[in-house]
């Protein structure tokens, strides 16, 4: 499969630039001000996600009896009180309005962004063959078909929200190019050039601040072995069983012998050679660069930030005797991936995400909080109920 561009755009010239343009013959508006409009499709789109949510929430609940499909003795699962996973309860038809609101004022706050940045991104021809938002086919643009695994247009999934009012353009904006966006807001708004510069000597230090370079080796104090029944036949379940102390002493002591040859300057290669040879072993060292927070309470990672770099140690980890692994663990200086993470875009961005992401989304909730993002009058007229009377038709 060619590496398409992953930007969908039958419709994305207009939404990116928020025209008022809409599928809704009413011309309807979700917001609509100087800077940002959008077609009340982007509400109700946000609608009919909340109600989903809040429906799967229902099911949850002790109410809900799968095998009639009903809540409580009833159809409809809008009068129940559901709890979210942030612990806020509240009766389904509510909750499913406030968030709608809430999804909608993000995504208005977003494309206010976007737009006071001037941030743009690629936009598509009609002959690209481009990634749909399923992540199973491509849809080609111009025969408006789904070229590979599923055998429906890309036109005709998005059709099926058009009987709620929800247009192609909509469609298209909530399920894909708000987050395109929103990624492209956050990189204009953090680059050196842009408004709150994160300088590229910036990421270094947090890299080097907070990642590790270590490479570990590793090998199981016990084995696993079927359980039996009672008739004394292997079942498809396993269980441990800790090695006997002879074994066990046998790791340790070499595990002792690898690490004193890796600060006496043997690689790891080398080692891991020479434990598959003592063990009859077929094993790879794991090599990884991974952020640790300083107060971790996990038990390698302990090991790992008290190490000095070009150090080296064994350590046995494990709740009881049946699930404990012995590790052979050589760090080394973190600045040594410092190329590779900060010339490399993807790895670069990754790491700004991590340093800017709350600071973005708390830039966002002003837009929202100073009144930029409210919704119109139009967004009063759709009610949770619209998909149950849907379905029932």
């Amino acid at each position: 499969m060619r590496n398409f561009k992953k930007l969908l755009c039958v419709v994305l010239v207009l939404i990116v630039a928020l025209s008022a343009a809409s599928c809704s013959v009413t011309k309807q508006y979700a917001h609509k001000s100087a800077n940002v409009e959008l077609p009340i499709g982007v509400y109700i789109s946000n609608l009919q996600k909340a109600y989903n949510e809040a429906q799967s929430l229902a099911q949850q609940s002790d109410k809900y009896d799968s095998a009639t499909g009903k809540y409580d003795g009833k159809s409809s699962f809008l009068k129940l009180e559901i709890t979210d996973s942030d612990g806020n309860t509240a009766v389904a038809e509510e909750w499913i309005i406030n968030k709608a609101k809430e999804y909608t004022q993000q995504d208005i706050a977003i494309a206010y962004e976007f737009n006071k940045l001037k941030a743009t991104f690629d936009e598509l021809g009609p002959d690209d063959m481009i990634s749909s938002i399923s992540p199973y086919a491509i849809y080609n643009q111009q025969t408006g078909q789904l070229d590979e695994s599923l055998d429906r247009p890309l036109s005709e999934v998005a059709k099926d929200s058009e009987k709620y009012g929800i247009g192609f353009d909509s469609w298209i904006f909530c399920n894909y190019s708000v987050d395109k966006m929103k990624e492209a807001a956050f990189e204009a708004e953090y680059a050196e050039d842009g408004p709150m510069p994160v300088k590229k000597d910036e990421i270094t230090k947090y890299f080097t601040d907070n990642y590790y370079n270590y490479t570990t080796l590793s090998a199981q104090l016990y084995s696993s072995q079927a359980k039996k029944d009672a008739d004394g036949n292997d079942t498809e379940e396993t269980e441990n069983k800790a090695l006997s102390k002879k074994e066990i002493k046998k790791y340790e002591d070499a595990f002792k012998k690898y690490a004193q040859e890796l600060k006496d300057g043997k690689s790891m290669d080398d080692v891991v050679k020479e434990y598959n040879k003592e063990f009859k072993a077929e094993a790879t060292a794991s090599p990884s660069v991974t952020k640790i927070e300083k107060d971790t309470t996990d038990e390698l990672n302990k090991v790992v930030i008290a190490l000095k770099d070009k150090d080296a140690t064994s350590k046995v980890i494990g709740d009881d005797e049946n699930t404990r692994v012995i590790y052979l663990i050589y760090k080394e200086p973190i600045k040594d991936k410092v190329k590779e993470y900060i010339d490399d875009e993807a790895k670069r961005s990754s790491l700004l995400h991590e340093m800017q992401d709350d600071t973005f989304d708390e830039l966002l909730d002003v837009i929202v909080e100073g009144g930029n993002a409210e919704l119109t009058s139009d967004c009063n007229s759709y009610k949770p109920s619209m998909f149950e009377e849907k379905k029932k038709k």
